[in-house]
């Protein structure tokens, strides 16, 4: 073969050799000669005159016909040119070469003719020679063609279309070649009329070939040594499409012969089609659809003659004929307009348009846009790159391909080459306000230090940038629906494709906006209700792996002794929450409810990853997970896409057949978790983040060491969460939180979302606490039974739901009543005076309370009432004779005490009535007293009354003046006379 590719290369010479002498003589003798498109005068179309561009059926060139047309050609000679308007090339008006010669022959010119004629002759004879050689030649060409593969014509890259909520493109998604597919009957015209004017006039009427144009362009070849010209537009578009561009015969031969077996398969129209949406015209637009829109910013329709024709001028050179770079980088437009002039004019001399259309053409301004939308970023860049991430991990799933970086690219690729059309979930309005929010939001908080006020990253592309601190990422969710209604993953604009993206791609910690999640929905789940009764106490909890053995609330304290589930939620308390989650829960059970929400993201399953939310766990994943609270406790797996259209308009993802739901909570939990988390809005640390007239729940989350503040929750309509902290891990200031930080901005973007939606209150739960099973009841909020009225009187009480059949059934054992000896301040004992007894409520625990292994000062401080000892001082056998009796019962009123009493009270009354005898003998005329004796009695009288006037009087002193008076009344009170 490389022999016969040297001999025929030596042939090829040696006629070229030939037939540039012959040109060359013909160049000396005759006015050179033209090609008739060039000295045809331009045409007007008449409706009556079939022109090859229009009539779509053109039967094929008779021979007789191309007879015609080449002694037309050779009979015609060109007048010197006149220069055309606007720079375009001068019209030739062509003039018969065949005129009366004006004077006889020289005869040694005729000597000189008649020799290379016989030179010619020679040529000839030598070169059909050679003809066997070149047609086995051409035979292996075709040979060695390759088959003609209709689907790489069919099949080419196109520019995929991204759409939000409303069927409206938000962008285009395309990869190097940026191709957007139209049908013919979307091209105008005259766009069409254009092309083939400078590309195949006669397109409609060859069979592939054009064997006038590779007659043309032979001459020229051999006469300048280039390979080029004598293209149709069904060659280039195999070129284009099946071939090589290299310059040689053999890749020419080879595309005349598919390109006529093209058009054995094919309409014209259809190759029109393909050939109109192949082929390059600048930068990395293919296709006239997507050149229109990259440079003129329009849609096929809108398109002017002139923008027609310049893009019809650009596919002979690309690069050279760019509009854009010609306008804006290489300030050389004129190279572009004349083009485009050239392409009018042809477009005249066919008769495609009239002299009016053509004046007029040649004076339109055309603008040409600066930027090309395909390299700008698109609106909504956050969410546009998720749903690129989105529908790149569904079809991994589909194909059943591992998700690795390298199966993740080819279906990017794949995305970006097979004009699909992504319908996704956004709604602009919400996102527009969410963007809006967070890129302008004035109040973020400080960083402790301020070296730690920005980071350099590395950028996708291989650049680094510099990242103010703190970042922020948010996103709303439908949770009705499933759908992702807008995202944002960075406090500022992306100024780059492919930023970061912290809404999905950022696992920062939660903190204790994890706690829903974890611990109260599972404990509601399992019987627990807002009034059961947790332990807030500096006591070591089993399973919590620290050395202070149980976690510190928010400021270092806090602790209350018991405290209700509903206290424990609002007041966000990490100790009973962890208490909970490992006495009650247990750490399998919360981790597998943040995998049923559809957690994916690392989960940490410890205590404080479960508990304090030291879980990263992403925005968008929360946002989902709340949203399941709010959705009857059924969690929908959230998309931003509904689903994905190829080309042919085969749907290849419907997310509605794909998407996972399961029920999480239960209906009933689901209840109750919005009535907690509703009330940590109105009366908890959420207060900033409810919003007037419309109904809000939710839960705060700080980080230890204030490293980051988040907030989620929900309304009616719609679950949203907010993250705000260093991509880093560096701490905020020292008071950050995440009700005071966080709360305020997730207020500041759904109070906007729902103004400007128009969205009135409705509860949550359309259904009420009696239509989910609830009941309510009245309980101690110290044993969690049933409250009596001692618990009512010690002020221990609440009133809260239960899931009917879960409600306590005993009374409260806790308080009780008990009588004290009003003068010791201790239990009364049997010879207390009942006159000094009183009531009074104490607290009673049992031996296996948690509260019962504090230390006493801390039980009392917690419990103020209780009787840690109740048990014993209650056993009947615990008596006078226990050495400890006297440490709980009185002392004071013993039987000693009692037998004394009751001898006072008798010598009392006997003092009284002795009192009484002597004064009424001392007044009577029968007795006889000396004025010493009366005066005497008077003194012991005054003296008894004294010690009767006083309440603590002596016994014993009362006893001796009793007797004192008793005598001497007795010696000196005589009767006279007797």
């Amino acid at each position: 073969m490389d022999r016969i590719e040297k001999f025929i290369a030596r042939a090829g010479n040696a006629a070229k050799r030939a037939l540039t002498g012959i040109a060359g003589l013909f160049r000396r003798s005759r006015p050179q000669v033209m090609r008739r498109s060039e000295l045809t005068a331009p045409r007007v179309r008449t409706a009556a005159s079939a022109v090859p561009g229009r009539s779509r059926v053109q039967s094929r060139l008779s021979v007789q016909s191309l007879i015609a047309g080449v002694r037309s050609h050779f009979s015609r000679r060109e007048t010197p040119s006149v220069g055309g308007a606007h720079g375009t090339p001068a019209v030739r008006r062509p003039v018969s070469i065949f005129c009366p010669r004006p004077r006889k022959r020289n005869a040694l010119l005729a000597v000189v003719i008649t020799t290379g004629k016989f030179a010619i002759l020679l040529t000839l004879i030598l070169g059909l020679s050679g003809l066997g050689a070149v047609i086995g030649v051409a035979k292996a060409y075709v040979d060695t063609t390759p088959v003609l593969d209709i689907s790489k014509i069919e099949d080419q890259a196109e520019t995929s279309f991204i759409y939000d909520a409303n069927g409206n493109l938000i962008t285009t998604f395309t990869g190097l070649e940026n191709r957007m597919w139209a049908k013919l009957d979307e091209i105008p015209q005259m766009l069409q009329d254009a092309i083939i004017a400078i590309e195949d006039v006669r397109f409609y009427s060859h069979n592939g070939i054009d064997l006038k144009r590779i007659i043309g362009s032979l001459f020229s070849n051999l006469r300048t040594g280039s390979t080029q010209g004598g293209s149709t537009i069904t060659t280039q578009l195999i070129k284009m499409r099946l071939l090589s561009s290299e310059q040689t015969y053999k890749r020419k031969l080879q595309e005349a012969y598919l390109a006529i077996q093209l058009e054995k398969q094919y309409k014209k129209e259809q190759i029109l089609e393909a050939y109109l949406n192949t082929v390059p015209l600048g930068g990395s637009n293919y296709g006239v659809k997507a050149a229109a829109q990259d440079y003129f910013g329009k849609e096929l329709s809108e398109l002017t003659l002139r923008e027609c024709a310049m893009l019809a001028g650009i596919p002979q050179s690309p690069y050279a004929y760019n509009p854009r770079l010609n306008t804006y980088s290489r300030k050389n437009m004129e190279l572009t307009d004349k083009r485009t002039n050239s392409v009018l004019l042809h477009m005249y001399a066919n008769g495609f348009i009239n002299e009016e259309q053509y004046e007029r053409a040649l004076g339109e301004k055309v603008h040409i846009l600066e930027q090309s939308p395909v390299k700008q970023m698109y609106d909504m860049p956050y969410f546009v790159e998720y749903v690129i991430y989105d529908v790149v991990t569904h079809l991994l799933t589909q194909r059943k391909l591992v998700d690795n970086s390298t199966n993740r690219n080819i279906i990017e690729n794949e995305l970006r080459t097979s004009g699909y059309k992504i319908y996704t979930t956004v709604d602009p309005e919400i996102q527009l306000s969410l963007e809006d929010t967070i890129y302008n939001w004035p109040d973020y908080p400080e960083m402790a230090n301020e070296k730690d006020s920005s980071v350099v990253v590395l950028n996708p592309d291989g650049t680094t940038q510099q990242i103010a601190q703190p970042q922020a990422a948010a996103v709303v969710y439908d949770y009705h629906t499933g759908e992702i209604k807008a995202m944002v993953g960075g406090r500022y604009q992306p100024t780059t494709k492919k930023s970061f993206n912290r809404a999905y791609q950022s696992t920062m910690d939660v903190g204790s906006s994890i706690k829903p999640l974890t611990i109260y929905g599972p404990a509601l789940d399992i019987g627990y209700s807002p009034a059961s009764i947790l332990y807030n106490i500096p006591l070591a909890i089993e399973g919590w792996a620290t050395e202070q053995g149980y976690p510190s609330n928010y400021g270092g304290g806090g602790f209350t002794g018991t405290i209700t589930l509903r206290e424990s939620i609002i007041e966000s308390i990490n100790n009973s929450a962890a208490r909970l989650l490992l006495t009650g829960v247990t750490l399998n059970e919360a981790y597998n409810y943040l995998v049923s929400l559809g957690v994916k993201s690392p989960i940490s399953k410890t205590g404080s990853g479960l508990a304090l939310g030291t879980t990263g766990i992403t925005p968008l994943e929360m946002a989902a997970a709340y949203g399941a609270i709010a959705n009857n406790g059924a969690y929908s797996e959230p998309f931003s896409f509904t689903k994905v259209v190829d080309s042919h308009g085969a749907v290849l993802i419907d997310t509605n057949e794909i998407r996972i739901k399961r029920q999480v909570f239960k209906p009933a939990t689901s209840w109750l978790l919005v009535n907690l988390l509703t009330d940590a809005v109105r009366n908890g640390t959420g207060g900033r983040a409810a919003i007037d007239g419309i109904t809000v729940g939710g839960k705060t989350g700080t980080n230890s060491e204030q490293r980051g503040v988040f907030f989620a929750g929900f309304t009616a309509y719609y679950s949203a969460s907010v993250w705000i902290g260093s991509d880093h891990y560096d701490p905020l200031y020292a008071r950050a939180q995440g009700g005071r930080d966080a709360a305020p901005l997730w207020k500041a973007f759904m109070e906007r979302i729902h103004k400007e939606k128009d969205l009135t209150d409705r509860p949550i739960h359309s259904a009420t606490a009696e239509e989910m099973g609830l009941i309510r009841a009245e309980v101690c909020t110290i044993s969690g039974r049933l409250a009596t009225d001692a618990c009512r009187e010690a002020g221990a009480t609440t009133t809260d739901y239960f899931v009917s059949g879960t409600e306590p059934v005993w009374e409260c054992d806790a308080h009780r009543y008990m009588e004290y000896c009003a003068e010791s301040g201790k239990l009364a004992a049997a010879y207390c005076p009942a006159e000094g007894l009183e009531q009074r409520v104490i607290v009673t625990l049992p031996d296996d309370s948690p509260l019962m292994r504090l230390k006493d000062a801390d039980l009392l401080k917690y419990v103020p009432n209780v009787f840690k000892e109740y048990a014993l001082v209650s056993d009947p056998e615990f008596t006078a004779e226990n050495d400890r009796y006297h440490e709980f019962y009185c002392e004071k009123h013993t039987l000693e005490w009692y037998e004394n009493t009751q001898h006072m009270d008798a010598l009392r009354l006997d003092s009284e009535a002795l009192i009484e005898s002597v004064e009424r003998k001392m007044s009577d005329s029968d007795y006889v007293l000396l004025d010493s004796d009366r005066k005497l009695l008077e003194q012991d009288i005054a003296a008894l009354r004294a010690l009767l006037a006083r309440e603590d009087a002596p016994l014993q002193a009362l006893r001796d003046a009793y007797e004192t008076l008793r005598a001497r009344s007795g010696t000196l009170l005589v009767r006279t006379g007797g």
